[in-house]
Protein backbone atom coordinates (compact mmCIF):
# COMPACT_ATOMS: atom_id res chain seq x y z
CA UNK A 1 0.00 0.00 0.00
CA UNK A 2 1.18 3.21 -1.12
CA UNK A 3 1.18 6.22 2.06
CA UNK A 4 1.15 9.46 1.01
CA UNK A 5 3.17 11.73 2.59
CA UNK A 6 2.41 15.09 3.78
CA UNK A 7 5.03 17.93 2.38
CA UNK A 8 7.55 18.57 5.29
CA UNK A 9 5.87 21.31 7.77
CA UNK A 10 2.21 21.05 6.34
CA UNK A 11 0.34 20.26 9.71
CA UNK A 12 1.98 23.59 11.45
CA UNK A 13 1.18 25.33 8.12
CA UNK A 14 -2.18 24.34 8.37
CA UNK A 15 -2.30 25.01 11.96
CA UNK A 16 -0.99 28.63 11.43
CA UNK A 17 -3.37 29.37 8.37
CA UNK A 18 -6.45 28.01 10.63
CA UNK A 19 -5.23 30.76 12.84
CA UNK A 20 -4.75 33.45 10.14
CA UNK A 21 -7.98 32.71 9.27
CA UNK A 22 -9.76 33.27 12.39
CA UNK A 23 -7.67 36.30 12.67
CA UNK A 24 -9.05 37.27 9.29
CA UNK A 25 -12.68 36.53 10.20
CA UNK A 26 -12.01 38.66 13.21
CA UNK A 27 -11.09 41.61 11.70
CA UNK A 28 -13.36 41.54 8.84
CA UNK A 29 -15.65 41.21 11.59
CA UNK A 30 -14.32 44.56 13.00
CA UNK A 31 -14.76 46.63 9.68
CA UNK A 32 -10.58 45.80 8.66
CA UNK A 33 -11.93 43.84 5.72
CA UNK A 34 -9.21 45.43 3.13
CA UNK A 35 -5.70 45.42 3.06
CA UNK A 36 -5.75 50.10 3.54
CA UNK A 37 -7.78 50.08 6.32
CA UNK A 38 -5.62 46.95 8.19
CA UNK A 39 -2.85 49.27 7.04
CA UNK A 40 -4.00 52.07 8.45
CA UNK A 41 -4.10 50.41 12.12
CA UNK A 42 -0.60 49.42 11.98
CA UNK A 43 0.33 52.78 10.48
CA UNK A 44 -1.45 54.81 13.65
CA UNK A 45 -0.01 51.86 16.35
CA UNK A 46 3.65 52.47 14.91
CA UNK A 47 3.03 56.16 14.98
CA UNK A 48 2.16 55.68 18.78
CA UNK A 49 5.02 53.59 19.12
CA UNK A 50 7.77 55.54 18.04
CA UNK A 51 6.49 59.08 19.14
CA UNK A 52 6.23 57.38 22.71
CA UNK A 53 9.67 55.76 22.23
CA UNK A 54 11.08 59.20 21.65
CA UNK A 55 9.35 61.45 24.08
CA UNK A 56 9.41 59.41 27.08
CA UNK A 57 11.98 59.53 29.44
CA UNK A 58 15.14 56.76 28.60
CA UNK A 59 13.86 56.60 25.04
CA UNK A 60 15.15 57.28 21.74
CA UNK A 61 14.96 61.00 22.56
CA UNK A 62 19.32 62.51 22.29
CA UNK A 63 19.97 64.37 25.29
CA UNK A 64 19.91 67.75 24.40
CA UNK A 65 19.99 69.34 27.63
CA UNK A 66 21.36 72.78 27.89
CA UNK A 67 20.51 73.57 23.95
CA UNK A 68 17.85 75.18 22.54
CA UNK A 69 15.88 72.70 19.93
CA UNK A 70 12.40 71.70 19.80
CA UNK A 71 10.59 68.81 19.21
CA UNK A 72 7.54 69.25 17.90
CA UNK A 73 9.32 69.00 14.00
CA UNK A 74 10.50 65.55 14.46
CA UNK A 75 7.41 64.29 16.15
CA UNK A 76 5.86 65.61 13.46
CA UNK A 77 8.21 63.76 11.38
CA UNK A 78 7.70 60.72 12.80
CA UNK A 79 4.26 60.38 12.73
CA UNK A 80 4.14 61.32 9.20
CA UNK A 81 6.65 58.88 8.38
CA UNK A 82 4.60 56.13 9.88
CA UNK A 83 1.25 57.22 8.15
CA UNK A 84 2.90 56.99 5.09
CA UNK A 85 2.71 53.31 5.94
CA UNK A 86 -1.35 52.86 5.39
CA UNK A 87 -0.10 52.74 1.45
CA UNK A 88 2.44 50.18 1.93
CA UNK A 89 0.98 47.66 0.41
CA UNK A 90 -1.42 49.33 -1.88
CA UNK A 91 1.63 51.29 -3.31
CA UNK A 92 5.06 49.68 -1.84
CA UNK A 93 7.39 51.41 -4.13
CA UNK A 94 6.18 54.75 -3.40
CA UNK A 95 5.38 54.00 0.22
CA UNK A 96 9.03 53.33 0.65
CA UNK A 97 10.28 56.48 -1.26
CA UNK A 98 8.02 58.95 0.85
CA UNK A 99 9.40 57.42 4.11
CA UNK A 100 12.85 57.81 2.55
CA UNK A 101 12.06 61.15 2.45
CA UNK A 102 10.71 61.98 5.70
CA UNK A 103 14.03 60.10 6.82
CA UNK A 104 16.21 62.87 5.15
CA UNK A 105 14.07 65.56 6.50
CA UNK A 106 14.07 64.20 9.70
CA UNK A 107 18.27 63.91 9.57
CA UNK A 108 17.66 67.79 9.04
CA UNK A 109 15.14 68.54 11.53
CA UNK A 110 17.75 66.76 14.36
CA UNK A 111 20.21 68.47 16.07
CA UNK A 112 23.64 68.26 14.66
CA UNK A 113 25.52 65.13 15.22
CA UNK A 114 22.36 63.32 16.28
CA UNK A 115 20.27 60.80 14.08
CA UNK A 116 16.81 59.23 14.53
CA UNK A 117 15.90 56.37 12.71
CA UNK A 118 11.92 55.46 12.53
CA UNK A 119 10.18 52.53 12.94
CA UNK A 120 7.96 53.16 9.72
CA UNK A 121 11.11 52.36 7.41
CA UNK A 122 12.27 48.76 8.89
CA UNK A 123 8.57 48.48 8.62
CA UNK A 124 8.74 49.76 4.36
CA UNK A 125 11.72 47.73 3.42
CA UNK A 126 9.90 44.32 5.23
CA UNK A 127 6.73 44.83 3.36
CA UNK A 128 9.25 45.63 -0.40
CA UNK A 129 10.30 42.19 0.52
CA UNK A 130 7.20 40.34 1.10
CA UNK A 131 5.60 42.10 -1.97
CA UNK A 132 9.00 42.49 -4.44
CA UNK A 133 11.26 39.70 -6.19
CA UNK A 134 14.53 39.20 -4.43
CA UNK A 135 16.53 41.68 -6.77
CA UNK A 136 14.10 44.59 -5.95
CA UNK A 137 13.82 43.99 -2.50
CA UNK A 138 17.42 43.93 -1.52
CA UNK A 139 18.05 46.93 -3.48
CA UNK A 140 15.31 48.72 -1.42
CA UNK A 141 17.01 47.60 1.63
CA UNK A 142 20.48 48.59 0.50
CA UNK A 143 18.94 52.21 -0.81
CA UNK A 144 17.69 52.61 2.50
CA UNK A 145 20.91 52.06 4.78
CA UNK A 146 22.65 54.56 2.38
CA UNK A 147 20.12 56.89 2.49
CA UNK A 148 20.03 56.81 5.87
CA UNK A 149 23.59 56.68 6.76
CA UNK A 150 24.15 59.49 3.94
CA UNK A 151 21.65 62.20 4.60
CA UNK A 152 23.13 61.83 8.15
CA UNK A 153 26.26 62.01 7.47
CA UNK A 154 25.92 65.44 5.06
CA UNK A 155 23.20 66.74 6.84
CA UNK A 156 23.89 66.40 10.39
CA UNK A 157 27.10 64.85 11.34
CA UNK A 158 29.55 67.30 9.00
CA UNK A 159 27.73 70.11 10.17
CA UNK A 160 28.55 69.44 13.72
CA UNK A 161 32.15 68.39 13.35
CA UNK A 162 32.87 71.71 11.57
CA UNK A 163 31.24 73.51 14.00
CA UNK A 164 33.02 72.10 16.74
CA UNK A 165 36.76 71.82 14.58
CA UNK A 166 36.82 73.84 11.39
CA UNK A 167 39.83 71.31 10.71
CA UNK A 168 37.98 68.52 10.23
CA UNK A 169 38.26 66.12 7.45
CA UNK A 170 34.87 64.96 5.78
CA UNK A 171 36.75 62.12 4.47
CA UNK A 172 37.85 61.21 8.16
CA UNK A 173 34.02 61.64 8.75
CA UNK A 174 32.92 59.22 6.10
CA UNK A 175 35.26 56.55 7.20
CA UNK A 176 34.24 57.07 10.92
CA UNK A 177 30.30 56.73 9.69
CA UNK A 178 31.27 53.73 7.78
CA UNK A 179 30.21 50.98 10.46
CA UNK A 180 27.28 52.63 10.61
CA UNK A 181 26.54 51.85 7.07
CA UNK A 182 27.40 48.63 7.71
CA UNK A 183 24.84 48.39 10.75
CA UNK A 184 22.07 49.92 9.06
CA UNK A 185 22.55 47.53 5.79
CA UNK A 186 22.30 44.35 8.20
CA UNK A 187 19.10 46.20 9.87
CA UNK A 188 17.38 46.94 6.65
CA UNK A 189 18.95 43.79 4.89
CA UNK A 190 17.57 41.40 7.63
CA UNK A 191 14.34 43.39 7.29
CA UNK A 192 14.43 42.77 3.40
CA UNK A 193 15.03 39.19 4.16
CA UNK A 194 12.59 38.27 7.03
CA UNK A 195 9.88 39.41 4.03
CA UNK A 196 11.37 37.42 1.36
CA UNK A 197 11.36 34.57 3.63
CA UNK A 198 7.57 35.49 4.94
CA UNK A 199 6.71 35.55 1.14
CA UNK A 200 7.98 32.45 0.33
CA UNK A 201 6.33 30.76 3.01
CA UNK A 202 2.98 32.00 1.86
CA UNK A 203 3.67 31.02 -1.51
CA UNK A 204 5.11 27.91 -0.49
CA UNK A 205 1.49 27.04 1.51
CA UNK A 206 -0.80 28.68 -1.63
CA UNK A 207 1.41 25.84 -3.47
CA UNK A 208 0.83 22.92 -1.33
CA UNK A 209 -3.16 23.82 -0.83
CA UNK A 210 -3.23 24.06 -5.05
CA UNK A 211 -1.80 20.71 -5.40
CA UNK A 212 -4.03 19.30 -2.40
CA UNK A 213 -7.54 21.15 -3.95
CA UNK A 214 -5.93 19.47 -7.49
CA UNK A 215 -5.44 15.94 -6.30
CA UNK A 216 -8.96 16.23 -4.28
CA UNK A 217 -10.45 16.56 -7.48
CA UNK A 218 -8.85 14.55 -9.76
CA UNK A 219 -9.73 12.07 -6.92
CA UNK A 220 -13.06 13.23 -7.44
CA UNK A 221 -13.23 12.73 -10.88
CA UNK A 222 -11.88 8.99 -10.93
CA UNK A 223 -14.48 8.42 -8.33
CA UNK A 224 -17.64 9.89 -10.72
CA UNK A 225 -15.72 8.16 -13.24
CA UNK A 226 -15.72 4.89 -11.50
CA UNK A 227 -18.76 5.19 -9.90
CA UNK A 228 -20.00 5.56 -14.03
CA UNK A 229 -18.60 2.53 -14.32
CA UNK A 230 -20.05 0.62 -11.67
CA UNK A 231 -23.66 1.67 -12.32
CA UNK A 232 -23.93 0.69 -16.00
CA UNK A 233 -22.41 -2.57 -14.59
CA UNK A 234 -24.90 -2.47 -12.17
CA UNK A 235 -27.89 -1.81 -14.88
CA UNK A 236 -25.97 -4.48 -17.21
CA UNK A 237 -26.04 -7.07 -14.67
CA UNK A 238 -29.97 -6.31 -12.99
CA UNK A 239 -31.22 -6.38 -16.40
CA UNK A 240 -29.83 -9.85 -17.13
CA UNK A 241 -30.76 -11.31 -14.13
CA UNK A 242 -34.42 -9.34 -13.45
CA UNK A 243 -35.33 -9.05 -17.12
CA UNK A 244 -34.95 -12.89 -17.65
CA UNK A 245 -36.79 -14.61 -14.70
CA UNK A 246 -39.86 -11.65 -14.90
CA UNK A 247 -40.27 -12.97 -18.18
CA UNK A 248 -40.42 -16.10 -17.43
CA UNK A 249 -43.18 -15.71 -14.52
CA UNK A 250 -44.90 -13.52 -16.95
CA UNK A 251 -45.33 -16.30 -19.76
CA UNK A 252 -45.95 -18.98 -17.28
CA UNK A 253 -48.28 -17.13 -15.36
CA UNK A 254 -49.96 -16.48 -18.75
CA UNK A 255 -50.10 -20.26 -19.21
CA UNK A 256 -51.47 -21.16 -15.75
CA UNK A 257 -54.32 -18.32 -16.38
CA UNK A 258 -55.08 -20.06 -19.69
CA UNK A 259 -54.97 -23.75 -18.76
CA UNK A 260 -56.51 -23.51 -15.34
CA UNK A 261 -60.31 -24.19 -16.53
CA UNK A 262 -59.60 -26.72 -19.04
CA UNK A 263 -56.09 -28.78 -17.95
CA UNK A 264 -55.92 -27.81 -13.79
CA UNK A 265 -52.58 -30.55 -13.90
CA UNK A 266 -50.70 -28.23 -16.72
CA UNK A 267 -51.65 -25.35 -14.32
CA UNK A 268 -50.08 -27.36 -11.14
CA UNK A 269 -46.76 -27.97 -13.40
CA UNK A 270 -46.63 -24.10 -14.46
CA UNK A 271 -47.20 -22.86 -11.29
CA UNK A 272 -44.55 -25.10 -9.83
CA UNK A 273 -42.43 -23.96 -12.65
CA UNK A 274 -43.58 -19.89 -11.29
CA UNK A 275 -42.31 -21.45 -7.81
CA UNK A 276 -39.02 -22.52 -9.03
CA UNK A 277 -38.17 -19.38 -11.16
CA UNK A 278 -38.98 -17.15 -8.28
CA UNK A 279 -36.51 -19.15 -6.49
CA UNK A 280 -33.80 -18.89 -9.07
CA UNK A 281 -34.62 -15.01 -9.57
CA UNK A 282 -34.26 -14.60 -5.82
CA UNK A 283 -30.87 -16.32 -5.65
CA UNK A 284 -29.62 -14.49 -8.79
CA UNK A 285 -30.76 -11.12 -7.39
CA UNK A 286 -28.92 -11.94 -3.66
CA UNK A 287 -25.70 -12.56 -5.79
CA UNK A 288 -26.34 -9.25 -7.29
CA UNK A 289 -26.89 -7.37 -4.28
CA UNK A 290 -23.99 -9.40 -2.54
CA UNK A 291 -21.63 -8.24 -4.90
CA UNK A 292 -22.45 -4.70 -3.86
CA UNK A 293 -22.82 -5.36 -0.18
CA UNK A 294 -19.43 -7.24 0.63
CA UNK A 295 -20.56 -7.49 4.81
CA UNK A 296 -23.97 -9.31 3.14
CA UNK A 297 -24.08 -13.00 4.41
CA UNK A 298 -24.25 -15.06 1.21
CA UNK A 299 -24.76 -18.59 0.88
CA UNK A 300 -22.10 -19.51 -1.78
CA UNK A 301 -23.86 -21.44 -4.46
CA UNK A 302 -25.82 -17.89 -4.63
CA UNK A 303 -22.86 -16.04 -4.49
CA UNK A 304 -21.56 -18.15 -7.61
CA UNK A 305 -21.33 -16.22 -10.76
CA UNK A 306 -22.64 -18.22 -13.86
CA UNK A 307 -21.25 -19.15 -16.50
CA UNK A 308 -20.73 -22.06 -19.46
CA UNK A 309 -21.01 -24.33 -16.61
CA UNK A 310 -24.63 -23.08 -15.91
CA UNK A 311 -26.11 -23.36 -19.33
CA UNK A 312 -27.49 -26.47 -19.39
CA UNK A 313 -29.47 -25.56 -16.41
CA UNK A 314 -30.48 -22.28 -18.09
CA UNK A 315 -32.12 -24.52 -20.89
CA UNK A 316 -33.73 -26.67 -18.67
CA UNK A 317 -35.10 -23.65 -17.13
CA UNK A 318 -36.64 -22.92 -19.99
CA UNK A 319 -37.99 -26.11 -21.17
CA UNK A 320 -41.36 -25.38 -19.39
CA UNK A 321 -41.93 -22.18 -21.06
CA UNK A 322 -43.63 -21.52 -24.06
CA UNK A 323 -40.50 -22.26 -25.78
CA UNK A 324 -38.74 -25.64 -26.07
CA UNK A 325 -35.00 -24.85 -26.47
CA UNK A 326 -32.75 -27.34 -27.87
CA UNK A 327 -28.97 -27.12 -26.79
CA UNK A 328 -25.94 -28.51 -29.13
CA UNK A 329 -22.17 -28.48 -27.83
CA UNK A 330 -19.29 -29.20 -29.50
CA UNK A 331 -15.64 -29.01 -28.02
CA UNK A 332 -14.52 -28.73 -25.02
CA UNK A 333 -14.04 -24.76 -23.39
CA UNK A 334 -10.54 -23.26 -21.74
CA UNK A 335 -8.84 -20.46 -22.18
CA UNK A 336 -11.61 -18.28 -21.36
CA UNK A 337 -11.43 -15.50 -18.88
CA UNK A 338 -14.20 -15.45 -16.01
CA UNK A 339 -15.81 -11.81 -17.51
CA UNK A 340 -15.56 -13.89 -20.78
CA UNK A 341 -17.57 -16.57 -19.60
CA UNK A 342 -19.89 -14.71 -17.73
CA UNK A 343 -20.42 -12.92 -21.23
CA UNK A 344 -21.18 -15.88 -22.91
CA UNK A 345 -23.87 -17.13 -20.38
CA UNK A 346 -25.70 -13.60 -20.00
CA UNK A 347 -25.99 -13.12 -23.79
CA UNK A 348 -27.77 -16.48 -24.06
CA UNK A 349 -29.89 -15.84 -21.21
CA UNK A 350 -30.68 -12.37 -22.86
CA UNK A 351 -31.57 -14.12 -26.29
CA UNK A 352 -33.58 -16.70 -24.71
CA UNK A 353 -35.21 -14.06 -22.50
CA UNK A 354 -36.16 -12.51 -25.91
CA UNK A 355 -37.24 -15.53 -27.68
CA UNK A 356 -39.72 -16.60 -25.13
CA UNK A 357 -40.87 -12.44 -25.00
CA UNK A 358 -41.12 -12.17 -28.96
CA UNK A 359 -41.89 -15.34 -30.37
CA UNK A 360 -43.25 -17.58 -27.79
CA UNK A 361 -44.23 -21.02 -28.83
CA UNK A 362 -41.04 -21.23 -31.70
CA UNK A 363 -38.36 -23.68 -31.85
CA UNK A 364 -34.93 -22.32 -30.10
CA UNK A 365 -31.69 -23.80 -31.04
CA UNK A 366 -28.33 -23.13 -28.72
CA UNK A 367 -25.68 -24.03 -30.17
CA UNK A 368 -21.93 -23.78 -28.56
CA UNK A 369 -19.02 -24.06 -30.39
CA UNK A 370 -15.41 -24.11 -28.63
CA UNK A 371 -13.12 -23.72 -31.44
CA UNK A 372 -8.89 -23.83 -31.03
CA UNK A 373 -9.21 -19.40 -31.46
CA UNK A 374 -12.67 -18.62 -30.25
CA UNK A 375 -15.67 -19.69 -28.02
CA UNK A 376 -19.00 -19.12 -30.12
CA UNK A 377 -22.90 -19.64 -28.88
CA UNK A 378 -25.69 -18.78 -31.54
CA UNK A 379 -29.04 -18.58 -30.15
CA UNK A 380 -31.45 -19.22 -33.21
CA UNK A 381 -35.63 -18.58 -32.84
CA UNK A 382 -38.08 -19.62 -35.53
CA UNK A 383 -41.09 -17.14 -36.33
CA UNK A 384 -43.81 -17.51 -33.64
CA UNK A 385 -46.25 -20.23 -34.80
CA UNK A 386 -49.36 -19.24 -36.59
CA UNK A 387 -52.56 -18.33 -34.46
CA UNK A 388 -49.77 -18.65 -30.83
CA UNK A 389 -50.50 -16.07 -28.38
CA UNK A 390 -48.69 -12.77 -27.89
CA UNK A 391 -48.73 -10.75 -24.87
CA UNK A 392 -48.47 -7.00 -25.38
CA UNK A 393 -45.31 -5.42 -23.54
CA UNK A 394 -43.29 -2.79 -24.29
CA UNK A 395 -40.03 -2.99 -24.83
CA UNK A 396 -37.39 -3.28 -22.25
CA UNK A 397 -34.60 -1.22 -24.79
CA UNK A 398 -31.70 -2.27 -22.76
CA UNK A 399 -31.47 -6.13 -24.04
CA UNK A 400 -29.16 -5.37 -27.40
CA UNK A 401 -27.14 -2.55 -25.78
CA UNK A 402 -26.16 -4.71 -22.58
CA UNK A 403 -25.28 -7.37 -24.88
CA UNK A 404 -23.33 -4.63 -26.98
CA UNK A 405 -21.70 -3.37 -23.94
CA UNK A 406 -20.80 -7.46 -22.52
CA UNK A 407 -19.04 -7.79 -25.78
CA UNK A 408 -17.24 -4.60 -26.07
CA UNK A 409 -15.81 -5.53 -22.72
CA UNK A 410 -13.95 -8.58 -23.47
CA UNK A 411 -13.39 -8.02 -27.11
CA UNK A 412 -16.17 -10.40 -28.50
CA UNK A 413 -17.72 -9.84 -31.97
CA UNK A 414 -21.55 -9.45 -31.33
CA UNK A 415 -23.96 -10.43 -34.48
CA UNK A 416 -27.85 -9.86 -34.22
CA UNK A 417 -30.57 -9.99 -36.84
CA UNK A 418 -33.51 -11.31 -38.89
CA UNK A 419 -32.70 -14.95 -40.12
CA UNK A 420 -34.72 -15.69 -43.66
CA UNK A 421 -37.84 -17.48 -42.03
CA UNK A 422 -38.78 -14.72 -40.05
CA UNK A 423 -36.53 -15.64 -36.84
CA UNK A 424 -33.85 -14.47 -35.36
CA UNK A 425 -30.15 -14.90 -34.63
CA UNK A 426 -27.79 -13.49 -31.60
CA UNK A 427 -24.53 -14.77 -32.12
CA UNK A 428 -21.43 -14.17 -30.12
CA UNK A 429 -18.00 -15.04 -30.88
CA UNK A 430 -15.10 -14.97 -27.95
CA UNK A 431 -11.23 -15.27 -28.36
CA UNK A 432 -9.96 -17.71 -26.27
CA UNK A 433 -7.56 -15.25 -24.69
CA UNK A 434 -10.25 -12.58 -24.53
CA UNK A 435 -10.51 -10.71 -20.94
CA UNK A 436 -11.67 -7.85 -19.45
CA UNK A 437 -10.53 -4.47 -20.79
CA UNK A 438 -8.58 -2.05 -18.76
Amino acid sequence: MRVKRQPPGFAGSAERRRFFDGWDRWLDAVGLSTPFRRDCVVAVVAALLIVALYLLPGGAKPDISGREHSDVPIVILLAAQAAVLCFRRIRPLWCTASVLALQVALASAAHPGEGLRGLALIIAVYTCGTLLSAGPAYAVAALAAFTEIASFVVLSAIPAAEAADATASPWALVTRYSGQFLLALLLYGTAALLGRSVAIRRRYTEVVELRAAEAAENLRVRTDAALAVERTRMARELHDVAAHHLTALIVQATVVERMIDHDPGAARRAAAAIRTEGKSALGNLRSVVGALRETMPIESDTATVPGLLGIGELVAGHSDSANRPTLIVSGEPSGLSAAADLALYRVTQEALSNARDHAPGAEVTIRIDHRTEASVIEVVNGPPPAGAAREDRHSRGFGLIGMRERAGLVGATLVTGPTPDGGWSVKLTVPRTSGQRS
